[in-house]
Formats: C-alpha cells, structure tokens, sequence
C-alpha cells in the first residue's frame, strides 16, 4: 500500500477513535473529562461523565430520588410536576415531561438528562436526539415492574448522579421497612381481598399481576381480586362488583372525594366494601412514584386493609 495511503488509513482511524472515546463529552459546557460505562437492569450501557455538575430530571419520581441524595444543587431544569410536588426553586427552569423543547433544554448545558418512558413515548422520533447529537448524556429509565426493579432503578439513578453509597443507603432502608411488612403479611391468618381503582367511573382502571401495586397487595398478606389480569386494565362495573372485594382503595387525586363517590355508586350497594365501608383512599404520589417513597404506600395500604385505618 502506497504510504499516503497508510496515512490517511491512519488518519481516519485516529477520527473514529477519537469518537468512539468522546461518549458523552459535552462540547457546549466544554468539558472534555473522563467517562465511565455503567450498566442499567435492561442491559443498556451508558457512556457517562465521571463528575456531573449539570443535571436535568423530567421525571417526579427520579427527582425525588436526587432530592434525597441531598444533591438538589446539581439541577439546572425539571419537569412541571416535580416543580409542582417538591420544595424546588421556582425560578428552576420547568418543561412538560410529554412534550420537552429539546432546544430549551439543550440551552441548559446539561451534563445528564435522566427521563421516565413518559418522555419517550408516543411517537417514533427521539425528541432528545438533538441533545445527544450535542453530547449530552440522555439516561431513560424504564418504567419498573417489580419492588426489585425499584430498588435497582434508585442504586442505578444514584450511580448515575455520582453518589453510589448514598443510593445503596436508600435501597437498605427501602428493603429493611419491606422486610416488616411482608413479615407481618405472612402472619395474616385471614387473607382480604382488596380492589384498586387508579381511575374514576365512568372510565374506570385498576391493575393486575406485573404491576408493583399488585405485589404490594401480596407482600402484606391480602389478594387483589384482579390478579389474574395483566398489567393495567379497565374495569367494567360489572366485574367489580362480581369482584366483591373485602376492601376498596382508590388512589385517585382529581376528584375531590374519590371515596364518597365510590360509597354513592348505584349497583355498588351489595358489596362487602360498600356495606362496610371499607373504602379508603392512599396518596397518589407514594403509590404512583417508583421509587424508594413506595414504602409510604405499603404501610398506607396495610394500614387501610388489616387496621381499618383512613390512609389519609
């Protein structure tokens, strides 16, 4: 081979090096540090700055996350409901999680951008691509399923953020307090049967198996009466009140009184819960954030089956 042709050989793969070693390098904040990879429960590596300054969150739950960690300082924007639900400074730059401006939040410098499937989805372009283009780190975190995945997704958000220990303090916390509850539901001698309601008639919607909330009705030593179904799913009246559930939760928050609605529906009047009154409302933010925080919602939900206490 001529040997211009060797250097430009040479050349080329001196570029693509140079590439491939960049990951997430962010050009505009001009920080050219060391990366690292690591490794989220998919299976999806991430090529991440050693040391992040610059930190945007569109997700309430992950934010949480970084407001316990006590690393508040590091944000630079977040989505409009964690501005709404969190003691964040108000003149924090806030952007619509289901419909982000990529420009805005490039104008941010961010080093990492952490995302839920609620900004990805929807539509088959990557709303984030020109952040990525520009090197900016876009970590998503998929939509968990299980408490185990929970506790994973708050050591990885933790890694992520550069603060490993504080995460795995945590997840030792979470899984201590789910250790008591589920040691208590194993020592339930009469299982209940429970019915949640996560949206109001007339479009009703409760959960089955793969759904966390579902594992928390196990952990404690109740039954859902939907298990059998998958995921989430629209409940017909019918099947709720063939159902019959002993208890009746509903964690709904845009109504002003989800359980007194619940008590007046016609056709109800015959169920155990109805008659009982064992209708009891669990705060939306503990049962719907996956995080850590879900061990607010078990002990509201023990609370509400097995002592017969208001949740709120």
């Amino acid at each position: 081979m001529p040997n211009w042709k060797l250097k430009k050989t040479a050349f080329l793969l001196m570029i693509v090096l140079v590439f491939m070693l960049a990951g997430c390098n962010n050009p505009l904040t001009g920080r050219t540090g060391e990366q690292r990879a690591i490794t989220d429960r998919n299976g999806v590596v991430y090529e991440i700055p050693k040391t992040v300054d610059r930190l945007i969150s569109l997700s309430p739950t992950l934010t949480q996350i970084i407001l316990d960690l006590d690393l508040a300082d590091k944000l630079v924007g977040v989505d409009t409901n964690s501005q709404k639900f969190y003691d964040l400074p108000q003149e924090m730059p806030a952007f619509d999680m289901m419909a982000p401006d990529a420009e805005q939040l490039l104008a941010l410098h961010p080093d990492i951008l952490l995302i839920s499937d609620m900004s990805s989805a929807g539509g088959a372009e990557d709303p984030f691509a020109l952040l990525s283009k520009n090197g900016v780190c876009v970590v998503r975190v998929t939509t968990p399923s299980t408490l185990a995945q929970i506790a994973e997704d708050v050591a990885f958000v933790a890694d992520v953020i550069g603060d490993k220990e504080g995460g795995e303090a945590l997840v030792a916390t979470m899984q201590a307090e789910l250790a008591e509850y589920r040691a208590l539901g194993e020592a339930v001698q009469e299982q209940k049967t429970v019915y949640l309601e996560v949206a109001a008639a007339p479009t009703i919607y409760s959960c089955g198996s793969g759904v966390f909330l579902d594992e928390i009705i196990e952990l404690i030593g109740a039954k859902n009466v939907f298990h059998d179904q998958k995921g989430w799913f629209s409940v017909t009246p019918e099947a709720a009140v063939t159902a019959d559930a002993d208890v009746i939760l509903t964690n709904i928050d845009y109504i002003d009184d989800p359980v007194a609605e619940i008590l007046s529906r016609a056709g109800w009047q015959e169920m155990r819960a109805i008659k009982n009154a064992d209708v009891y409302r669990i705060d939306a933010n503990a049962s719907s954030q996956a995080n850590h925080h879900v061990v607010e919602a078990v002990a509201e939900i023990y609370r509400a089956v097995y002592q017969n206490q208001k949740a709120d």
